[in-house]
């Protein structure tokens, strides 16, 4: 037998060799008919046959096409990538002869794999050739078809697709699947079980389901109970050891599997789901709630015995308060007898006395005077906290107020050198307040400046209107001043100023400042401070204005 031979475009056919009409490449032609197929011609149920079958094709020994179906004439174009011009193959194919010259090597059948384009789609042929022998098994030919396998490729990639979303699902669902017989001996364990127990799935597979570990807990029914009904069972807790020992909690799911035909039990499927770090949390979270519980237990009955100690501090208070305003009213009445008589012997009102004695009335008037300012700062403090002192306001002339208690601190400045000419008002300033207390105020004022200036130093007034309608009436001096850190604290109530400048500790209680900036508060003002070490203070006293008032034909108009 002579080995075909690949020809060479524009030879002569062979004798014999069928010339196969191509359909043209756009748009295909379902059916052309084809020529004579050889000499030897079949027999027209045979062809008939043949005409209808998928495309194939057959040839001589030499490798000339000898026959080819309408089907195989539909697809040679595209897969032979044939030229479009070309009208028929009168030759055989290049890569037709390359798989015949295969085939003669071979002397088997041989499979190739073409996906071409066709119609605009993309189709995948499998192509199954083979040699012809003759009865002596002398190879007379060869032969081939073409199965398209594009709708079994299109099913199989949809199937993989299929199969990753199932995937995809389980993954998502649970940890991992798993299957048993019917005797629950596992068949089926997917791979990342390992990722639980830390063995391989081929190691587990055999093996008794319930050998993996045990169920935890249970409802009506326990786990045990239902496989032996081969009932379903959904989420059940099943703790499982690893290889290392460490216990792990998995939620197991299953259904029974059972025959269509029979209906005898296969066996189960199911899934697990790792949930020991959730277990964790929760434990963790349980007990930080309980913790947490019993911290608010315990905050509770700390806040309900400290409300009780808060009320008990408040009566406390308020029998302090009463407690002072009756000795403060019960010690003003003998004080007062004692100031009265003092002043009368000062006076010489009885008759001469000797001037020891004298000096002797006078110191004793001195402290009664004192004393009294003492009481009475303690019982204006007492009659603010129950808030029964009495506040008068009205228009009052500002120069008035600070003539009458220049007067009072005069004699004070004098013993001590002080310079107070700056102590004054202009005229023109009416403020709305209540007389005695605003008196009150600017006297005590007046009096903290002398206490802390030094022999021969300076007190003064100065006053300033604020837009908002208000009268700032600055008390200042040239005294020691108040560290920084003390500014804050001065109008607590029985707090004085410590200063190593003082020889001993300033008399007084401490109420002064606290009492001044609580009564210009209740006149609707306020009483703030500026001070430093060395550079004396000012102590600022606002009140509101009051609106002046115009006459007109008789009637007075604000």
């Amino acid at each position: 037998m002579t080995p075909p031979k690949s020809k060479s475009a524009g030879k002569a056919k062979a004798e014999g060799a069928a010339s196969i009409p191509l359909p043209p490449a756009e748009p295909a032609i379902p059916h052309i008919a084809i020529g004579q197929i050889s000499k030897d011609s079949h027999s027209d149920l045979l062809r008939g046959l043949c005409e209808r079958l998928s495309p194939a094709y057959a040839t001589d020994a030499a490798g000339n096409i000898v026959y080819a179906n309408p089907a195989f004439a539909q697809i040679a174009r595209a897969l032979f990538d044939l030229p479009a011009d070309v009208q028929a193959i009168d030759e055989t194919p290049a890569a037709l002869m390359r798989i015949i010259e295969r085939l003669y090597l071979a002397r088997r059948p041989i499979e190739t794999q073409e996906t071409v384009g066709i119609g605009g789609t993309q189709r995948t042929f499998i192509g199954r050739h083979f040699p012809l022998q003759d009865a002596s098994g002398e190879v007379v030919g060869f032969g081939g078809s073409f199965t398209d396998v594009t709708p079994l490729n299109q099913a199989a990639q949809r199937a993989s697709q299929m199969e990753t979303w199932l995937q995809d699902v389980v993954r998502s669902a649970s940890d991992w699947i798993w299957a048993t017989d019917a005797n629950l001996n596992l068949i089926f364990v997917s791979a990342r079980i390992a990722e639980t127990t830390g063995l391989p799935p081929h190691i587990l597979k055999g093996r008794y389901l319930l050998s993996l570990g045990e169920f935890a807990g249970g409802g009506r029914e326990t786990p045990k109970e239902l496989l032996q009904r081969h009932a379903p069972f959904r989420q059940v807790l099943f703790i499982m050891p690893d290889s290392k020992g460490a216990q792990h909690s998995v939620h197991l799911s299953g259904v029974p599997v059972f025959d269509d035909a029979s209906g005898k039990f296969l066996g189960y499927r199911g899934t697990g789901t790792d949930v020991t770090r959730q277990q964790v949390a929760e434990n963790a979270e349980r007990q930080t709630s309980a913790e947490l519980a019993k911290a608010m237990e315990a905050l509770t009955a700390r806040n309900t015995q400290l409300d009780l100690a808060l009320e008990d501090a408040r009566a406390a208070e308020r029998a302090k308060i009463e407690f002072l305003a009756m000795m403060s009213h019960e010690l003003r009445t003998p004080l007062n007898a004692i100031i009265g008589f003092s002043d009368a012997a000062i006076q010489r009102v009885l008759g001469p006395l000797s001037d020891p004695y004298v000096g002797y009335f006078r110191d004793i008037h001195k402290a009664g005077q004192h004393l009294l300012a003492i009481i009475s700062d303690i019982l204006d403090t007492a009659n603010i906290e129950t808030q029964t002192l009495s506040i008068s306001v009205a228009p009052v002339r500002a120069r008035e107020l600070m003539s009458e208690a220049k007067a009072l601190i005069g004699m004070r400045a004098s013993e001590k050198q002080l310079n107070i000419d700056a102590v004054d008002i202009a005229d023109h300033w009416t403020i709305l307040a209540d007389r005695l207390r605003t008196r009150q105020i600017l006297v005590n004022l007046l009096n903290n400046a002398v206490k802390f200036t030094p022999d021969g130093g300076s007190i003064g007034i100065e006053t300033r209107e604020y837009a908002d309608g208000r009268l700032a009436i600055t008390v200042w001096d040239t005294g020691i001043g108040i560290p920084a850190a003390e500014l804050d604290r001065v109008f607590e109530r029985f707090y004085q100023v410590k200063t190593e400048v003082m020889s001993r500790r300033p008399e007084g209680t401490g109420l002064g400042l606290s009492v001044s900036r609580q009564l210009a508060q209740l006149m609707g003002g306020d009483l703030t401070v500026e001070s430093a070490p060395g550079r004396g203070a000012r102590f600022t006293l606002t009140l509101p204005l009051a609106k002046p008032v115009k006459v007109i034909d008789g009637y007075n108009l604000a």
